[in-house]
């Protein structure tokens, strides 16, 4: 289902078919903050206190060009190799010519084919790794198919009426995106996103103990990882199998981290919200970055540590770390290969 949805996406947004009289750009945006404050912006436009990282002399480590960088924020610089993330597929606009629709109007009827097969999986005689695979594939073709299906939600809370909304049955019983995600998956409200954490505390999910015998035994927290919104800051779409999952998903965390984290052209290290919040489970943010140096390749951890004792000697020692809010925009990433 996972690499259905997929090729209907990559197919809807191929550039060899696009004009610009018969696309669309789903250019959801739930939540447009400029990361940098005002005081921010005025400690940092002061080079004495932080002279800029010198980007020829780290060449193996940074990328002098205009590379392909698919969490490029403000004032980041590109790592020379970002891993994995290189070979991803980005599709942030879908067009709707007629080939397009021919297509993905074939690739629909195989996909409901797929759909309705998930009423005769009893998933409460999975394994603890077939449910969790099952799961996190099931949520994303799902968020994938609603937005096909719905178009790309303007707010947060058009979001989480849409992940209401939209649902399979699997078994005999209708799950909804929020019911996988928050009751079968059991994941936490999401910190680095507060308007849907608050949501979820106003709005209690229905979910019966039927379904919830279908559940995973526990939270694994490195689902975070593995779920993607097709928003502008959800990690990379993959699929997840049963006999890999635990390994796959640590891939995908070191996958992220390497990709999504970075430092300025003063030397600041830049962290995601999402790696923010997930790693306050494990460090406060004096050891931010020698936790995160763990993810990165050695050749990284060592310009981050070298950027950060750079600035232990300036005025803005105690402002090693910026965080970058989650970025809604619309957009996917594929991995080719791993779905």
């Amino acid at each position: 289902m996972v690499r259905c949805m997929k090729n209907i996406f990559i197919s809807l947004s191929s550039s060899t078919l696009y004009s610009q009289s018969s696309s669309v750009s789903p250019q959801g945006h739930l939540s447009n903050s400029s990361w940098w404050s005002s005081s921010e912006r005025s400690i940092l436009s002061s080079l004495v206190q932080s002279p800029q990282v010198d980007i020829q002399n780290n060449s193996e480590v940074l990328s002098p060009e205009n590379v392909f960088d698919p969490y490029r924020v403000r004032g980041k610089l590109s790592w020379a190799d970002i891993g994995n993330y290189a070979l991803a597929t980005e599709v942030s606009w879908m067009s709707v010519g007629k080939k397009q629709l021919e297509y993905a109007s074939g690739a629909l009827k195989k996909f409901r084919t797929l759909v309705e097969q998930l009423a005769k999986l009893n998933p409460i005689h999975l394994s603890c790794n077939e449910k969790l695979a099952f799961w996190i594939n099931l949520y994303n073709a799902l968020i994938m198919h609603a937005y096909l299906a719905y178009g790309v939600p303007r707010s947060d809370l058009k979001l989480f009426s849409l992940m209401q909304k939209a649902a399979y049955t699997v078994g005999g019983h209708s799950f909804s995106a929020a019911a996988i995600e928050y009751a079968i998956l059991k994941m936490k409200p999401p910190l680095h996103r507060p308007q849907i954490a608050l949501l979820l505390a106003l709005h209690k999910l229905k979910v019966s103990g039927e379904q919830r015998k279908c559940a995973v035994d526990a939270h694994e927290p490195l689902v975070a990882f593995a779920l993607s919104c097709g928003m502008y800051s959800s990690p990379a779409v993959r699929v997840y199998t049963a006999e890999n999952v635990r390994e796959e998903l640590e891939e995908a965390q070191h996958d992220f981290i390497r990709a999504s984290v970075g430092v300025s052209s003063r030397g600041k290290l830049l962290v995601p919200k999402l790696v923010h919040c997930f790693a306050k489970s494990f460090v406060d943010d004096s050891n931010l970055a020698v936790w995160i140096s763990h993810y990165l390749p050695p050749n990284q951890a060592a310009f981050v540590e070298q950027c950060i004792s750079q600035r232990r000697q300036s005025l803005l020692a105690s402002r090693n770390c910026g965080i970058m809010p989650f970025d809604s925009r619309f957009r996917y990433l594929f991995f080719p290969g791993k779905a």
